[in-house]
């Protein structure tokens, strides 16, 4: 019997490492949680919600106005008993109404089937899932990606940090990410040596390496967009023109995710339109 328990709480770990290594168990509850809304409340007040994303163990709902946000507040408690009965958990346990922008006509996405390039990508992500546990990591990355074109329905924008989708931005997970004192000293090290890409996983976790990249290209932008008006001041100094360019090249490796790019003319349209104005003359042509 114990050993029978082991195999069990084994696999359940297996999976959790799993899930977790591929960034999927996180979202597997926000998602359950915002896909199941509309069929929990049912059409008519699923027009005039919208589930849009759980922190810890709280669900936040948008609502129209103030009004409403108060009645559905009020009776919350009734609602929560039938989520957590549609969710067979108590993976949530408080709802939070706040007034949201909710366009005036968009059609409510129930949870259908995902069209087959979709699936198909849900698939590959959970290829290396042992055969006994790729099942249920199927599901899972499928439930993350049916919540993700939900979000994208309903007219939110990708997170510049990590790109899902989301009405916040950045979203909850990334802002307190951003707010990490390790991510801030990774930071300016990062927009110096964008070779740390490929060791900072190991310290600060992909969610952290995201975070520390996004603050990396801010502090490069800025510094490009000084660099770039003492150009136009200097009269083309040489000094400037050439740091300046030097900048560019570690904004475009960051901004590609590799550890080193050359500055093309097809790279340049990645900088901001000051630096390109600058650099457009002195750029090579593609490699």
């Amino acid at each position: 019997m114990s050993r029978r328990t082991g195999t069990t709480h084994s696999m359940r770990g297996l999976l959790g490492e799993t899930l977790a290594k591929r960034g999927l168990k996180l979202g597997v509850g926000r998602a359950r949680s915002v896909l199941l809304w509309p069929q929990v409340v049912g059409p008519e007040l699923a027009r005039l919600t919208r589930a849009r994303n759980q922190h810890g163990g709280t669900l936040f709902v948008e609502a129209r106005d103030s009004a409403q946000a108060h009645h559905l507040t009020m009776q919350r408690h009734h609602v929560l008993t039938r989520l957590q009965a549609a969710l067979g958990d108590e993976s949530v346990t408080e709802l939070r109404f706040v007034v949201g922008t909710l366009p005036p006509e968009k059609a409510v996405v129930v949870q259908d089937a995902l069209p087959p390039p979709d699936r198909e990508r849900a698939r590959q992500l959970v290829q290396e899932v042992p055969d006994g546990l790729r099942e249920v990591a199927q599901r899972a990355a499928e439930a993350i990606t049916r919540a993700r074109k939900w979000r994208e329905q309903q007219g939110y924008s990708p997170c510049p940090v990590c790109g899902e989708a989301t009405a916040e931005q950045p979203c909850r997970a990334c802002s307190l990410t951003l707010q990490d004192p390790a991510v801030g000293r990774a930071a300016p090290v990062l927009a110096r040596d964008p070779r740390l890409l490929t060791g900072l996983p190991v310290t600060l976790g992909e969610s952290g390496t995201r975070a520390a990249r996004h603050l990396a290209l801010a502090i490069l932008r800025d510094q490009m967009e000084l660099l770039a008006l003492e150009c136009v001041r200097s009269g083309g100094e040489v000094f400037y023109r050439e740091y300046l360019g030097e900048q560019a090249r570690l904004f475009v490796a960051l901004t590609l995710c590799r550890t080193h790019a050359p500055l093309t003319r097809q790279h340049l349209g990645l900088l901001p339109e000051r630096v390109q104005g600058v650099l457009a003359g002195s750029v090579g042509q593609d490699a």
